[in-house]
């Protein structure tokens, strides 16, 4: 047994160095066991610019919030936009053919972070990730071509304002990059453009 004894103290000693160890390091985690977790639908009504045209636009919203801290908020979710009603195509380039309105609706992924939402105003900031489609709403358009989609990005801020526990509205300025159109009549720079947006939040936050 005394053969043991020695190389029984430095396991022991080996053992308790580890505790000790693993007791002062916590296991770092992407998302913590004490996060506050919630969600929100959103409705939103915007005003942007189609083809050099201010146009009205609606949308939907819709997110999980992942509540990190008291003061940080980080929110994952999809988000879908249109155009209501159809904009002109101001720089229609076929004299022969008469001038036909303009559809765009567009959508994708949107991460969007809350600074201190617990505040009565608070701000945050958004990118969406997306697609998105564009077409000449008028029948009779002798075009080859009459539809075509779109890749969008579209990073903006927010401010908002807590009516209740349940319901927020939100301000915001958005630009929307367009890109790979390929329309007579329709660029890429047609499809880009500010966007000003209120928002109607209602869930669990």
């Amino acid at each position: 047994m005394k053969h043991f004894r020695i190389p029984l103290l430095f396991m022991t000693l080996f053992l308790i160095t580890v505790s000790a160890a693993s007791a002062r390091q916590q296991t770092q985690t992407l998302f913590r066991s004490d996060i506050r977790h919630g969600g929100f639908g959103q409705l939103t009504y915007a005003l942007t610019q189609v083809n050099g045209e201010t146009v009205y636009m609606s949308g939907t919203r819709g997110a999980w919030i992942l509540n990190l801290t008291s003061d940080h908020a980080l929110h994952i979710g999809l988000a879908g936009y249109r155009t209501r009603p159809d904009a002109s195509a101001v720089n229609w380039p076929h004299d022969d053919i008469r001038k036909p309105d303009i559809r765009t609706n567009y959508g994708g992924f949107e991460l969007e972070y809350v600074n201190s939402s617990y505040r009565l105003l608070h701000f945050g900031t958004q990118l969406l990730v997306g697609s998105g489609t564009v077409r000449y709403d008028d029948g009779d358009v002798d075009l080859e071509k009459t539809r075509d989609d779109y890749f969008v990005v579209q990073p903006g801020a927010n401010v908002f304002l807590n009516v209740t526990s349940w319901f927020r509205i939100s301000g915001g300025l958005y630009y929307r990059y367009a890109s790979n159109v390929s329309l007579d009549g329709t660029s890429d720079s047609d499809l880009s453009g500010l966007t000003g947006i209120m928002g109607l939040r209602f869930g669990r936050f």
